[in-house]
């Protein structure tokens, strides 16, 4: 971290104190600007657990455009105390605005993180209208926010032919049905997404058939997680035939879902044709003991990984061998 260097440590640390604690009231705002200028030939990665002035973002971006490669950014409030307000904690829409107009000018960020920021579809939207045209970001998070289907429609949108994005994280979030289905129609034709999580989310048994069904045909995709998505036979009836017929995705977890012995038996019978995936999740699914050890001597032949619900089977990681 801190590309191994002290002066890139003291620097990143020391501008993330600054604006942190920036406060117009008190701090002139030309003095925050000569130290973004002074840091920018060594900072790379800012990590901002709050930001109470709501500072306009393209002040930070004017100096740092050309330099910065990964932005964490929390609207968080430390040490509140008994002060607690509920009205100090996330982005506001102006926050949006500023950050999606900084976003289309940057040309070395690559990792953005706004993970808790109370998000929602309205302004999970302007954010994604910065990122339509940029081609540096290829990590985003945006778990643990309140986006729905609305939202992911606008996400979906920046998955097309030219994305660059191949990690998207949209765990703990309001997604449902819908926004499943809109996530499937983008990976069809996307070809640079390598990572989805869509954990914690609510796309249902439609839903989750939709994104499985899709993958049967898409060639990038190499991590899933659908873990606690309410999802059932028909997804299991989808995630037995993706596991059969694709051999790019590595991990899947689809844990915590409503699944049964006979789901469990379809995709034990489905991975004895798969040499490629390297682990799979599936606890808290109710797919029985025998699937559940017929699942894990098959996965234990590739050399992998083995998830279940602690049921005593070889433990829940058999080693590479």
């Amino acid at each position: 971290s801190h590309g191994m260097s002290w002066k890139q440590l003291y620097f990143e640390r020391n501008l993330e104190n600054a604006l942190e604690r920036y406060d117009p009231q008190t701090t002139e705002l030309n003095s925050l600007k000569r130290l973004c200028a002074f840091s920018k030939r060594f900072i790379r990665n800012l990590n901002i657990s709050q930001l109470p002035s709501h500072l306009d973002l393209q002040i930070l971006f004017d100096t740092t455009s050309s330099c910065l490669t990964s932005l964490t950014l929390t609207y968080g409030m430390l040490n509140v105390g008994m002060d607690y307000d509920r009205s100090l904690f996330g982005m506001k829409l102006s926050d949006c605005r500023s950050l999606a107009k900084a976003l289309e000018r940057t040309e070395t960020l690559t990792h953005l993180n706004l993970s808790g920021n109370l998000l929602d579809d309205e302004k999970v939207r302007m954010v994604a209208s910065g990122l339509v045209d940029n081609l540096s970001v290829t990590h985003v998070d945006l778990s643990h926010n309140k986006v729905a289907d609305r939202g992911v429609r606008a996400l979906a949108k920046l998955l097309d032919a030219r994305s660059v994005v191949s990690f998207l994280d949209l765990c703990d979030n309001q997604i449902h049905t819908e926004g499943g289905r809109a996530l499937a129609r983008a990976l069809r034709s996307n070809s640079s997404l390598l990572s989805l999580n869509l954990r914690l989310n609510r796309i249902g048994d439609e839903g989750g058939r939709a994104v499985c069904d899709v993958l049967r045909v898409n060639t990038s995709l190499q991590r899933l997680n659908l873990g606690s998505n309410e999802l059932g036979p028909q997804t299991a009836l989808s995630l037995a035939a993706l596991i059969g017929t694709n051999s790019t995705v590595l991990e899947i977890d689809a844990s915590a879902n409503g699944f049964g012995s006979e789901d469990g038996k379809q995709i034990r019978e489905a991975l004895e044709d798969n040499r490629t995936l390297r682990k799979i999740d599936l606890r808290l699914c109710n797919i029985g003991a025998e699937n559940e050890t017929g699942i894990a001597e098959l996965i234990k032949a590739h050399g992998a990984h083995i998830d279940f619900n602690g049921m005593g089977h070889a433990g829940h990681i058999i080693p590479s061998r």
